[in-house]
């Protein structure tokens, strides 16, 4: 089959950063980020669920009481389509297949063979549609002995290390309270995608994309691996502390109101000195001294003189609130900030400024306010649009899936 795509122009701009471009989403949950990045940057994405339904639409919080009212259903398929398809039922399986031979991406989270069981593998769509760009989003991958393991998120954080960094020193290791895991694959999985379509303006074919949950995490631990690799050190956890190799420095403190983030370097204690000065705290710390202290190494304080300077710098910053301790230490070019809350995000003026929400009517939860754009482009700007509703663009998708004569010419990369 010749490879064409017609686009929908009724549902996305043209002056989008992808809006030529189509994608199928058949992601679960550690993918579903991926897609909808996309379809803010302007990619006809297309959410293929089950007559049932996506599992996501029946999770909360729900907006109202009736398991119907997914508000995470409605973030992470925000401005997507939705069509309904049966893939146990081979004539929905063709029907996928043609979908496939319109569209430039497929992306897809299930365990390494069950794609292949439906005759929807990439081996299987590569010699139909060559320029398919097919993302494959696992675990622990496609191949190697766990390839086969099932894993939620909690997995992930523990495989791919992170969860050893979160905590205290002296309890068990944590794991991070939201789904980062999930969301750090999805991610890994668009950026790679989009090298993926850059080799394909190159040479005209998609490829097989393989992501891998453990890599992706082990991807962030940053020095922490290279401290092992290096010098044999595994680094410890450090609870509201930045841990550097077996060393780590406190970094969250109390404040009047909730907590900041104060980073103790060398070159921020003198400054912090005539910071705390100003404000008539009388530090009592040798402000030269410690700005000559390494973070890490030899010739450390002593844990009795981290005690007494983390007890005259706690003191000044619980009698203040956070965004006092914001502005005024910004002027000493010290580095703090407050922790936010949930609350505080919802509220930000710099968030307010930069128009992050943004209000969709989504068709089945009327008028919401939504989290919108984590970037600015200035010529393909971020497009929001509500999640759809279950099987919403059936009739406007499905009827138009006809194959497409082999003499057709190839359109690709518009």
């Amino acid at each position: 089959m010749a490879y064409q795509h017609t686009p929908s122009v009724s549902l996305y701009r043209v002056n989008t950063a992808l809006s030529p471009y189509r994608v199928i989403d058949l992601t679960a949950e550690i993918g579903g980020l991926a897609t909808m990045v996309l379809a803010g940057l302007g990619a006809e994405v297309i959410r293929v669920e089950p007559p049932n339904g996506h599992p996501t639409r029946r999770r909360g919080p729900m907006l109202r009481g009736d398991g119907a009212s997914s508000l995470y259903w409605a973030q992470m398929n925000a401005g997507k389509q939705s069509v309904t398809l049966d893939l146990e039922d081979e004539a929905d399986r063709e029907r996928l297949r043609l979908l496939c031979e319109t569209a430039d991406f497929l992306f897809e989270s299930d365990a390494p063979g069950v794609m292949a069981s439906r005759g929807l593998d990439y081996d299987d769509l590569h010699e139909r549609v060559p320029q398919l760009i097919y993302v494959s989003i696992t675990p622990f991958g496609q191949t190697g002995p766990k390839s086969m393991w099932a894993a939620s998120d909690l997995i992930g954080h523990v495989s791919g290390g992170l969860s050893s960094l979160c905590g205290d020193p002296d309890r068990a290791p944590l794991r991070p309270s939201v789904e980062q895991a999930y969301n750090i694959t999805a991610l890994n999985a668009g950026s790679a995608a989009m090298l993926a379509l850059h080799a394909r303006h190159l040479t005209g074919r998609g490829q097989r994309i393989d992501v891998s949950m453990q890599a992706a995490m082990a991807n962030t631990l940053g020095n922490a691996r290279l401290y092992w690799e290096m010098d044999g050190i595994i680094t410890e956890r450090a609870g509201g502390a930045r841990a550097f190799a077996n060393r780590a420095t406190r970094i969250i403190y109390p404040c009047a109101n909730g907590y900041v983030a104060f980073v103790r370097v060398p070159a921020s204690m003198i400054r912090l000195h005539q910071w705390m000065t100003a404000e008539g705290a009388d530090p009592q710390f040798d402000a030269q001294r410690w700005a000559g202290v390494a973070i890490a190494g030899d010739n450390l304080p002593t844990d009795e003189e981290i005690s007494e300077l983390e007890a005259e710098i706690e003191a000044f910053f619980r009698a203040r609130d956070a965004q006092a301790l914001y502005e005024s230490g910004q002027g000493f070019n010290v580095m703090i900030c407050p922790v936010n809350t949930m609350q505080d995000i919802v509220d930000s003026p710099q968030l307010a400024a930069r128009a992050f929400f943004t209000e969709v009517d989504d068709p089945a939860l009327g008028r919401l306010r939504v989290p919108g754009a984590p970037l600015k482009m200035s010529a393909t700007p971020w497009r929001s649009g509500p999640a759809p509703t279950l099987g919403q663009h059936n009739n406007q998708i499905l009827p138009a899936l006809t194959a497409i004569p082999d003499t057709q010419e190839a359109d690709h990369d518009r």
